[in-house]
């Protein structure tokens, strides 16, 4: 679903969907927050790539906290907030192999982060 100049909120339909395991929904002008709630779908899901819309309000980080399966959140070029936790960015460590983060990309002015690639303006600074 990226790049198609989809609109609106993130679909709700979405939400029990207990077997996704990539969602793509970069360089489309989505906006409203994620949900904030432990809905099926974050169970499974490997990849979020959200980067390039205008989704707002604080990051769901407590939803990527338990589970090992993701390995890709792109997060950058929105208007989200929050921290990243430091049990996050200990994935991105090589040898962890399986369970290993391989992509954490956010607006490092708006949400802090010790580890993630950093973008401000949809611009990558480090």
């Amino acid at each position: 679903l990226s790049n198609n100049q989809i609109t609106g909120s993130f679909p709700i339909s979405y939400y029990d969907f207990e077997s996704l395991e990539e969602l793509y929904l970069d360089r489309n002008k989505m906006g409203g927050e994620l949900p904030q709630t432990a809905e099926l779908f974050y169970d499974g899901l490997q990849e979020l790539v959200v980067y390039n819309n205008a989704f707002e309000g604080r990051f769901p980080v407590e939803h990527f906290e338990s589970t090992l399966r993701v390995k890709k959140l792109m997060l950058h070029d929105n208007q989200m907030t929050g921290v990243i936790s430091d049990n996050i960015c200990d994935r991105l460590d090589p040898e962890r192999s399986y369970t290993r983060l391989t992509d954490l990309t956010v607006d490092c002015d708006l949400i802090s982060c010790t580890c993630c690639t950093c973008y401000e303006d949809g611009v990558l600074v480090s």
